[in-house]
């Protein structure tokens, strides 16, 4: 196994341990895209089933206070794709607490009203803990194959800028599917990052205090900073087979990322990847080593 990657297994130990000083603990998804495979062979819809389902069971095996998905869960956003992750997640996560935001490829063939149905989530909303304030908001357009930029509503924005407001010096976790314009690996490409007419970084730099921006979209690993902000992108799960794990104590923020070490699952993800429509394997997307890992102390 090799040093570079975190043992997948001595995570699992360490988010057990007690009495270690970390207050509260999120274990992040990038994007899933979970796919219906109409056309496949059934070798491959085999393979789907193996890799999707052993993943989601890595995923809510992990200890946490919260389990989130950063969008694109599913790959075309049908019925039965929706229908399938979301009875995964609430058949083996028995006293975890799933949250979905939403992503491009969630909401291409139903209305989100639809969609938020068969998933029991909310479009956007806050949890504010002793610690932190998680905020997860919806930048997805409806419907709209052409255009997978995101965009934020201004009845949301004008809900965000208020929960900015009034979370004073306390830190945010703010969570969505698209990466804020020119900031992470991709960023600055057309329909890879919230439209600028939609930009909310306005309103994100008003905030008192730190604040951790994660997202998805782009399928590659960057961590960067922006004044004071900290901003996480993951890598999709067929590129990259891993999760990120936040860990928020007194006084500090810290991201890991967790690597799914299982060979089978592993060569499963390869052979996925280049055999599933809507999905291109994307070169690079593991990142550099500052990529995978972020501690900041807060004064």
């Amino acid at each position: 196994m090799s040093s570079k990657h975190n043992d997948f297994m001595s995570f699992c130990a360490l988010s057990e341990a007690k009495g270690m000083g970390i207050n509260m603990k999120l274990v992040v998804m990038g994007d899933f895209h979970y796919p219906r495979m109409v056309d496949a062979s059934e070798e491959l819809r085999e393979a789907r089933e193996q890799f999707f389902g052993g993943m989601l069971k890595a995923f809510l095996d992990i200890d946490a206070d919260y389990h989130v998905s950063l969008g694109d869960f599913t790959n075309e956003g049908m019925n039965e794709e929706l229908e399938y992750v979301f009875d995964r997640i609430k058949a083996n996560g028995t006293g975890r607490t799933f949250i979905h935001v939403l992503g491009n490829h969630d909401a291409y063939s139903i209305p989100k009203t639809e969609i938020l149905a068969i998933s029991g989530q909310q479009r956007y909303h806050r949890i504010e803990t002793e610690e932190a304030v998680l905020v997860f908001i919806d930048t997805t357009k409806e419907m709209d194959r052409k255009d997978y930029g995101g965009e934020v509503d201004p009845e949301q924005a004008a809900w965000l800028d208020e929960v900015l407001r009034q979370s004073a010096d306390k830190p945010v976790l703010l969570f969505a599917h698209h990466p804020i314009p020119n900031t992470t690996k991709l960023s600055d490409k057309p329909m890879l990052h919230i439209h600028p007419e939609y930009d909310i970084w306005p309103l994100m730099a008003k905030k008192s205090g730190r604040g951790y921006y994660f997202c998805g979209h782009n399928h590659m690993n960057s961590i960067v900073q922006k004044d004071h902000w900290h901003l996480v992108q993951t890598a999709a799960c067929l590129d990259i087979p891993a999760f990120r794990l936040i860990e928020v104590s007194e006084g500090q923020v810290s991201v890991e990322t967790i690597h799914i070490e299982d060979p089978k699952l592993l060569e499963l993800a390869a052979h996925i990847g280049q055999n599933m429509k809507h999905f291109k394997p994307k070169a690079g997307a593991l990142g550099e080593d500052a990529d995978l890992t972020l501690t900041v102390v807060h004064s």
